[in-house]
């Protein structure tokens, strides 16, 4: 095990409710009455439903067939009967059908002794064909299947292990790490036979996970002890992949290799599909924020309604002036209690006023603060000036295309200028007409 610096350039230091830690292990959720599953949890088209309103589903059932690049099955995460099958938002934008499920009758898997399989003698193809048909995704959004990722012969120069949480309030990947340590150091084998990469590394931010993972290393498989476990400096976007890669010195360009990064959560689901032959019906869930009473981690049925769980909290303390999920920087904002747990729901923050610092906007002081703060060592300030008066080709040439949205700038901004909006604003097509972005 061996410390890393930061990346290079820019970040910032995040310390706000960044020292709560969850009980462990993480409660289970209680049940949805009610599952809302969207056909669609993945980075491409949505799956076709196979199931018809009244009809009775078990337990891990195919509801959704994936028949589209970078789409992924879909199964039932609770027994039950079809009540609806309808259209909902999305939080990331656009909608999507969902199968409404009232749950009904008993489980097959939940509470019961579970099989284990030989992963060691599966062949690359059969493992490979096993996490497309259990629709094991990335869990990070947009959700591309690891049957995707992992179908190129040509092995990476680097497979990450990425357990870094450098956004507030998270606790999602780090109570996973603690509670399945082998679990996740066996999917982490299961990924590193498929691939053959050149170098391995598990890249930690906690010194307690760290601590939990060399004595799973020690009780674990050869395979798992010969990855590099580095411990990096928390500092915000370190979780993204240009600056992880930059912080393990990774050199994306040489030779033509490529990098994967997985969370540890992809990792169990790994894990759960290979050896228990399950399908991803679960997700941990980070719930908090300063509207919450009792912030907590769970580990929640896909589908289960994030008022479900805000509600397992204790509810709120007041009315939130924002509910999001995912991160407070780079998660979606959503307006609907019932608004489901999906593959790659991370997180469901409900944050008061003075969390999002609802301050009113005011000119740009030309502080500099943006420009410190950017990884890619961009001017967001002026970026935003050329973006703002539909000068988007020198934009470009300034380096717009290489932003990250990662919102650092914005974070840091004292004028509360909506650069990152715009900049998101900005790749999408400009109508013919129009006033400029603000």
């Amino acid at each position: 095990m061996r410390s890393q610096p930061r990346f290079r350039h820019g970040g910032i230091q995040i310390d706000a409710s960044k020292d709560w830690q969850p009980a462990r292990p993480a409660r289970n959720a209680f049940l949805p009455n009610g599952a809302v599953v969207p056909l669609k949890q993945h980075a491409g088209p949505a799956a076709r439903c196979l199931v018809r309103k009244g009809e009775y589903v078990r337990e891990g059932m195919l509801i959704g067939k994936a028949e589209a690049p970078s789409s992924a099955n879909v199964h039932a995460p609770v027994p039950g009967v079809v009540r609806d099958i309808r259209r909902i938002s999305l939080p990331e934008g656009g909608d999507s059908e969902a199968v409404v499920i009232a749950l009904e009758g008993s489980f097959d898997r939940l509470g019961r002794r579970e099989e284990r399989y030989l992963w060691k003698s599966m062949t690359r193809r059969d493992m490979l064909n096993t996490l497309r048909d259990r629709g094991v995704v990335d869990t990070e959004a947009p959700g591309r299947p690891l049957y995707d990722l992992l179908g190129d012969k040509e092995g990476p120069g680097l497979l990450v292990l990425n357990a870094v949480e450098s956004e507030p309030y998270l606790r999602a990947e780090s109570s996973i790490l603690l509670d399945k340590a082998q679990e996740i150091l066996d999917g982490f084998d299961i990924l590193r036979k498929i691939l053959s990469p050149e170098r391995s590394v598990i890249a930690l931010d906690d010194s307690a996970a760290a601590e939990s993972f060399s004595k799973a290393n020690a009780a674990g498989s050869r395979e798992t002890a010969l990855a590099e476990v580095s411990v990096l400096e928390p500092r915000y976007p370190l979780d993204m992949e240009r600056q992880l890669l930059e912080s393990l010195r990774f050199d994306r360009g040489r030779g033509g290799k490529k990098a994967l990064i997985v969370r540890p959560s992809a990792a169990f689901a790994v894990y759960e599909a290979i050896v228990l032959a399950k399908p991803m019906l679960e997700r941990y869930v980070t719930v908090a924020g300063g509207a919450v009473k009792h912030p907590a981690v769970y580990k929640a049925r896909i589908g289960t309604p994030i008022g479900d769980l805000i509600e397992e909290c204790g509810g709120f303390l007041g009315p939130p002036a924002r509910l999001i999920l995912g991160g407070p920087i780079r998660g979606h904002a959503v307006h609907d209690l019932d608004a489901p747990v999906t593959k790659t729901s991370s997180a469901v923050l409900a944050l008061t006023d003075e969390e999002v610092s609802s301050s009113r906007r005011s000119p740009c002081i030309r502080c500099g603060r943006c420009a410190e703060a950017c990884p890619e060592r961009l001017i967001p300030e002026l970026l935003y000036r050329l973006v703002s008066n539909r000068r988007q080709a020198e934009a470009v040439e300034l380096g717009l295309d290489c932003c990250t949205l990662c919102g650092a700038c914005g974070y840091i901004c004292p004028s509360r200028v909506p650069l990152v909006a715009s900049f998101a604003a900005y790749r999408r097509p400009l109508p013919a007409t129009g006033e400029a972005l603000r």
